[in-house]
């Protein structure tokens, strides 16, 4: 445990639990902050009389469906990008018009002036101030954390909406002395922070992951195979809903708000599943395969599978793939909850990608995920090569630039025609038959006029068991 006399240990500054003028003359910029959010929800009225402003924007919001800013933002997002023509009619009419309401933009620019470091995303705890990097105390726990924020593995998923999620290597004297369950075999010594902004009214993770641990305990396709959480904490005076709060929204407290809070989880480290080539990836994939089956028949539905959510740890010499990251996830008791799209558009099914199933109202069935796992084993076999990401004519990189409309067009035409002119990396080559098998079962479920929908278990047996007995029976022939 770290000595809080210790002058280089930095305790949580006191916060106040009202908004507060802020008294720094002037905002600099910090694109190293450990912790950003969405811009939008975090629209603060430091320094403005809110009694005049209230009932104004109060009107505004409960008028319309989402905040005014929010849907300005998406246009000049989808203007970006050149998307801007799948804006609906009535979405365009809810954008702020610079010219027609000059005053609301104007009081949005004074309130965004007047926005002091907290207000912009930033936690006081793992950034005392600008470009820190050090160690910190979490205040009320007693846990000190040395962050390495500024490590090359770091990853950090910037936007303007979403969870901003940050993951680094930290180092713990407290946490690492804790002791451990002897069912989690993972060798490796070092620890990893995960940082985001989770809508307050999901299932958190930490309560997925308890429900996971049990399924564990019974079945050996889940033992193992799941992350090792070790410590976690919920900031919550850093929810966004302060600012309807503070205007005295009627609906302030409501669940459809999609309000976000800080966490942070601490997790055994994990190595990308990106890294591993040849049998050894295949055999990796396939572990995390019946893990991600297995699970969702013990009622826990991952619904976000990517590259980045797939990992391995070495356990004596041997790999064991890990299926990671439930921040996404929910009981299939409950059904999903929350504002939030749940998966990555380029590995999502094609048939989720529709404008209604991107809205919500489609049902998120298991053969949906169960293609993702097609897409990422075709993603890495086509995009790494010996570990490493291709430096130069990466297929498929304009799926990562467009919207899911059109990413669906683009994964539509490449599983009907496109793979037959693309070829996997050397390290890779020995996998393409599987993923020619995968794909082929894939195309039997979209017909000329609807997607054909199968039980959990036929959709398993078709698109991912069958054809990995295949390759397994055509690799030793």
């Amino acid at each position: 445990m770290a000595d809080n006399a210790d002058p280089t240990v930095h305790k949580t500054p006191s916060r106040n639990s009202t908004l507060s003028a802020d008294s720094e003359a002037g905002l600099k910029s910090t694109p190293l902050s450990v912790s950003s959010a969405v811009v939008s929800e975090h629209i603060s009225t430091v320094g403005v009389e809110v009694s005049n402003v209230r009932p104004w924007i109060a009107r505004d919001v409960q008028n319309s469906e989402k905040c005014k800013a929010d849907t300005m933002l998406q246009e000049i997002l989808a203007r970006c990008t050149g998307s801007s023509q799948y804006l609906s009619v009535s979405e365009k009419s809810k954008l702020l018009d610079f010219v027609r309401d000059l005053p609301r933009w104007s009081v949005l620019l004074l309130i965004m002036q007047r926005m002091g470091y907290e207000q912009w995303g930033l936690n006081r705890v793992f950034e005392p101030e600008p470009e820190f990097s050090g160690k910190v105390m979490v205040e009320d726990t007693q846990i000190n954390l040395e962050l390495d924020v500024k490590s090359k593995e770091r990853v950090t998923h910037f936007g303007i909406r979403g969870r901003a999620t940050t993951v680094f290597s930290v180092k713990s004297e407290a946490l690492s002395g804790l002791r451990r369950d002897p069912c989690f075999l993972n060798e490796l010594p070092e620890l990893a922070a995960k940082l985001y902004w989770p809508e307050e009214t999901r299932q958190s993770e930490p309560d997925i992951l308890e429900e996971v641990y049990k399924i564990a305990q019974r079945d050996p396709n889940v033992q193992g195979h799941v992350p090792e959480l070790v410590w976690f904490h919920k900031f919550k005076e850093t929810s966004t809903s302060k600012i309807r709060v503070a205007l005295g929204l009627k609906d302030a407290e409501r669940a459809e708000q999609g309000n976000r809070v800080l966490y942070i989880i601490i997790f055994k480290k994990l190595i990308p599943i990106t890294t591993l080539s040849g049998e050894e990836f295949i055999a990796a994939w396939w572990q995390v395969a019946k893990c991600h089956r297995a699970l969702w028949k013990g009622g826990v539905l991952h619904r976000d599978v990517s590259p980045s959510n797939l990992m391995w740890y070495r356990l004596h010499g041997q790999f064991t793939a890990v299926l990671n990251d439930y921040d996404l996830s929910s009981f299939n008791r409950d059904g999903p909850r929350g504002l939030e799209r749940t998966g990555t558009v380029p590995f999502m099914a094609v048939d989720i990608l529709s404008p209604d199933a991107m809205a919500g109202k489609v049902e998120h069935v298991y053969a949906y995920d169960a293609e993702s796992l097609i897409w990422v084993l075709t993603w890495v076999c086509l995009r790494y090569e010996e570990g490493k990401l291709l430096s130069k004519n990466r297929p498929l990189e304009d799926w990562l630039k467009v919207d899911a409309c059109t990413c669906a067009d683009k994964k539509g035409s490449f599983g009907f025609t496109g793979i037959r002119s693309v070829r996997p990396s050397i390290s890779h080559a020995e996998s393409w038959d599987l993923v020619k098998r995968c794909f082929s079962a894939v195309q039997s479920l979209y017909t000329a006029f609807e997607y054909r929908r199968l039980t959990d278990e036929s959709a398993f047996q078709l698109l991912l068991e069958g054809p990995m007995l295949e390759h397994d029976s055509h690799k030793h022939t």
